[in-house]
C-alpha cells in the first residue's frame, strides 16, 4: 500500500503525540496518583504504536510495544514508577522523536531500538498467564449474578473454545468474526478477549460464553467457517469458568512489575539531583475539543492569509473611489462588501491562532533535565497557556524561550545551599506567563533567583576590554543588563552545554526584533529576574500609523506611538553634536525623518512623533500625519532591508508601497551612531525597496 499521501499527517500526529507524552511523563512524577493522566499515556502510546506499524516504521512500533508495557504499569500502580524507569522512558521518547524527525529530511528512522528494549525489559519483571493474558486482549469473565439468573430459568450457558491456526496473520481480525458468528446463537456474557479490547489482541485461543439452546455440534460448525480457526470445542458450562491459561509462546516477551532499582537504567543519572516540579498535565490525549476539526497544511493558511491581504487591499481601493460618487445604492453596496470582507478577515486572523502552550509544552521537561543535571530543585508554574499568538510568531517563539528558561537555571537560581544560606525556600521557583496585552501578548520569563550582579558583569566587561575601570565602577543593574545582550558576553566561569558560550542573550533579541517585538528585562540582586518578551498577535496584518517622510509613505506601527506634536511648540537643542527634544517629562533624541531613511529634504519639518523602541523614547520628524491605517505586510529580502531601519512593506490603496518602520533599529542605531547620516542627497535604497516589495 502506498503510504506516502498520509505521511504529512502521520508525521504531524506523531509530534503531537511525543509533545503530549513528554508533558504527561514528567507531570506523572510529580503526581503519580493522578489515574486520568495515566489513562491518557496509554492510549497515546498505543495510538503511536498502530500508526507507525501502518506507517511501516517497524522500528518505532517495535520500541513503542515495549513501552506499553511500562505504561501499563501505571494503571496498576499507585507509588507511581521510580526515577530510573521515568529516565529510562525519557530516553525512549527522545530516541522516537529523532526517529520522526529522520522521517521527516531522510524518509528512514534511523532508529536502533534495542539497547533501548534491553533497558527497559531490566526494568520489567515477567507477568503471570493471567497477566499476560490480559495485557493480550483483555478479559471479560460471566459476572456470578448473571449466571444464577440464567440457571434460574433454566436455560444453557455454552462454553466456546476456539484455537487459531499458528501462522493465523490478523488474530485481532479473526477473533472478532468468532464472536460475531457465536452471537447468531445466542446471548454472549463472556468472553477472552473483551468486546472492547479485541485490537489489542494477539493470542491464538478464544474463549466465549453464550447464553444457548442450540445444539453443541450447530454451534461449532458455524464457528468452524472461520478463517484460520483449528479447532473448536464447545461444551456446556456447569461450574464457575477457571482462569484460562495462555499459551506458553505468548509468555517470554510479556512482563508486569517494575524492579526497584536498574543498574543499566541508573546509569550515568545523578542519584542526588532532584526532578523538577511541574504543573499537573492535563489528562494526556483528553485535552482534545470533542468538536470536529480538520488538519490544515500551513503553507494553505499562509496562502488563505496572503489572498485576505490583497481582498483588503481591493476593498479600501474600491471605498477610496466610491467615496465621491454621489449613489446611495452603491454606498451601500459597498458598506456591505466592507462589513463582510471584515468579518472575514477577522475569521482568517482566529484560524491562524494557536495556543502558546504549543510552546510552552517543551518546558516541563526540559526544566526536569536540565534542574536534574544542574543539581537543583526547581517548581515550575506555567501561567496564561491558553493565550492565542499567530502561528507564525509561536513557531519562532521556541528558541528564544529556551534561551531564557536555560539562563534562569543555570546562572539566575542558586543551589540548593546556597538558598538556604540566603533565607530562600530549598526550592527554586520559575515562572513562566503569557497574556494579552491591547494588540500585543506579553511573555514573562520570572525567577526567585540571585538575580543580576552589577559588579560581577562589570568584572567581566573590563576583562572583555567592554569598559574601563571607571565606568566599571559606575555600573548600575540597568547597565549591567544592556551589557548582557552584547554579541559575545557571558558571565558564566567555565563553557557547558547549558550556556557560557555568549550567544544566548544576544540571540533572543535578535530574533525577538525580528519578529517585531522587544525584549525588556529587569532584575533585582538578591530577589531574582524577569525577562519580558512584548510581540504583536499576529505578523501578518499590522495597525500603523502612516505618516510621509520626504514625499514617501511610511507607516509606524501603532503600539510604538506614543505621541505626536508640534516641533514648534518645543524646544530643540544641540547637545555634542545631536539634536534634542526638551519635553516636560524628559529630554529626547531628534532624529531627522529624511535623514534616517536616506531622503533628500523637501522642506522644514513641523511634525514629530515619539516612538519607543527597546527601552527609549526619541523622537522623529515627519512631514505629514496620514492617519491610522490596516496594513497587510510584505517581509522584505536582507539584501534589501541590510542597514535600514525598516521591518516590511505594505501595499496601500493607491498602489504605493510603505515602509514598515523598525524602531528597535532606529534606538538601537542611535546609540551606536550607525544611522546618523550628514548628506543630504537622496539614496537609492528607498526605491529599490520599493520595486522589490511591488
Amino acid at each position: 500500500m502506498d503510504t506516502s499521501e498520509y505521511m504529512p499527517m502521520f508525521l504531524a500526529e506523531a509530534q503531537e503525540h511525543l509533545q503530549e507524552l513528554n508533558l504527561a511523563v514528567v507531570a506523572l512524577e510529580d503526581d503519580p496518583s493522578n489515574q486520568e493522566t495515566v489513562d491518557g499515556i496509554f492510549r497515546i502510546a498505543h495510538s503511536l504504536k498502530g500508526m507507525s506499524a501502518t506507517m511501516g516504521f517497524a522500528a518505532i512500533a517495535e520500541l513503542t510495544h515495549v513501552m506499553e508495557d511500562v505504561f501499563e504499569l501505571l494503571r496498576k500502580r499507585s507509588g507511581g514508577l521510580q526515577k530510573d524507569v521515568i529516565t529510562a522512558v525519557l530516553a525512549c521518547l527522545d530516541a522516537l522523536e529523532g526517529a520522526v524527525e529522520s522521517i521527516e529530511s531522510t524518509g528512514k528512522e534511523n532508529l536502533n531500538p534495542q539497547p533501548l528494549i534491553d533497558q527497559l525489559h531490566a526494568l520489567i519483571r515477567e507477568r503471570t498467564p493471567e497477566q499476560a493474558l490480559e495485557r493480550a486482549g483483555g478479559v471479560q469473565r460471566p459476572d456470578a449474578a448473571v449466571i444464577a439468573a440464567v440457571r434460574a430459568e433454566g436455560r444453557r450457558i455454552l462454553h466456546v473454545r476456539v484455537r487459531l491456526d499458528e501462522d493465523v496473520q490478523m488474530p485481532a481480525v479473526r477473533a472478532h468474526m468468532v464472536l460475531a458468528a457465536l452471537n447468531g446463537h445466542g446471548e454472549t456474557i463472556g468472553s477472552i478477549p473483551a468486546p472492547d479490547a479485541i485490537e489489542n489482541f494477539e493470542g491464538r485461543v478464544i474463549d466465549a460464553w453464550i447464553v444457548s439452546d442450540d445444539d453443541e455440534s450447530l454451534v461449532a460448525k458455524n464457528a468452524t467457517r472461520v478463517s484460520d480457526v483449528d479447532s473448536v470445542e464447545v461444551d456446556e458450562m456447569l461450574d464457575e469458568p477457571e482462569p484460562v491459561a495462555l499459551p506458553d509462546a505468548a509468555l517470554p516477551a510479556d512482563r508486569d512489575e517494575v524492579i526497584a532499582s536498574s543498574p543499566t537504567a541508573a546509569a550515568g543519572a545523578d542519584e542526588q539531583a532532584q526532578p523538577a516540579k511541574s504543573p499537573t498535565a492535563p489528562a494526556a490525549g483528553s485535552g482534545h475539543s470533542a468538536a470536529r476539526t480538520v488538519r490544515v497544511d500551513a503553507e494553505r493558511l499562509d496562502t488563505l492569509m496572503h489572498l485576505m491581504g490583497e481582498l483588503v487591499i481591493h476593498r479600501t481601493a474600491v471605498e477610496a473611489y466610491t467615496a465621491a460618487i454621489d449613489s446611495p445604492e452603491l454606498q451601500h453596496a459597498v458598506q456591505n462588501l466592507t462589513r463582510s470582507s471584515q468579518a472575514l478577515q477577522s475569521m482568517v486572523m482566529q484560524v491562524r491562532m494557536i495556543p502558546v502552550d504549543v510552546v510552552f509544552m517543551r518546558f516541563p521537561r526540559l526544566v526536569r533535565d536540565l534542574s536534574t543535571k544542574l543539581g537543583k530543585e526547581i517548581e515550575l508554574d506555567l501561567v496564561g497557556r491558553e493565550t492565542e499568538l499567530d502561528r507564525t510568531v509561536v513557531d519562532s517563539l521556541g528558541d528564544p524561550l529556551v534561551h531564557l528558561v536555560r539562563n534562569s537555571l543555570d546562572h539566575g537560581i542558586e543551589p540548593t545551599h546556597e538558598r538556604l544560606a540566603a533565607g530562600k525556600p530549598a526550592s527554586g521557583t520559575l515562572t513562566i506567563a503569557a497574556r494579552h496585552a491591547g494588540g500585543s501578548v506579553v511573555i514573562e520569563v520570572r525567577d526567585d533567583g540571585r538575580g543580576v550582579d552589577p559588579q560581577a558583569v562589570a568584572r567581566k566587561a573590563v576583562e572583555r576590554g567592554l569598559l574601563d575601570e571607571d565606568a566599571a565602577k559606575s555600573l548600575d543593574t540597568k547597565g549591567a543588563i544592556e551589557l548582557l545582550f552584547t554579541a559575545g558576553f557571558s558571565t558564566a566561569e567555565t563553557t557547558s552545554d547549558i550556556s557560557g558560550r555568549g550567544v544566548g542573550m544576544d540571540a533572543v533579541r535578535t530574533k525577538i526584533r525580528e519578529l517585531g517585538g522587544e525584549v525588556i528585562m529587569d532584575s533585582t540582586p538578591g530577589k531574582g529576574t524577569c525577562a519580558q518578551i512584548r510581540l504583536p498577535l499576529t505578523l501578518a496584518i499590522v495597525s500603523a500609523l502612516q505618516v510621509d517622510i520626504a514625499g514617501a509613505p511610511f507607516a509606524i506601527p501603532i503600539d510604538r506611538v506614543e505621541r505626536t506634536l508640534r516641533l514648534g511648540e518645543h524646544t530643540v537643542r544641540q547637545i555634542a553634536g545631536r539634536r534634542v527634544l526638551s519635553l516636560e517629562d524628559g529630554v529626547l533624541p531628534l532624529l531627522e525623518g529624511a535623514a534616517t531613511f536616506g531622503r533628500r529634504t523637501v522642506n522644514e519639518h513641523d511634525l514629530v512623533v515619539i516612538v519607543r523602541g527597546q527601552d527609549k523614547r526619541l523622537g522623529l520628524t515627519v512631514d505629514e500625519l496620514i492617519g491610522q491605517r490596516e496594513l497587510v505586510t510584505r517581509p522584505l529580502p536582507p539584501i534589501v532591508s541590510e542597514g535600514q531601519a525598516v521591518s516590511g512593506g505594505a501595499v496601500l490603496a493607491d498602489g504605493q508601497i510603505a515602509l514598515i518602520v523598525d524602531c528597535d533599529a532606529l534606538a538601537a542605531g542611535f546609540a551606536s551612531n550607525s544611522m546618523a547620516r550628514s548628506g543630504a542627497a537622496e539614496a537609492p535604497e528607498h526605491n529599490k525597496m520599493l520595486a522589490v516589495a511591488k
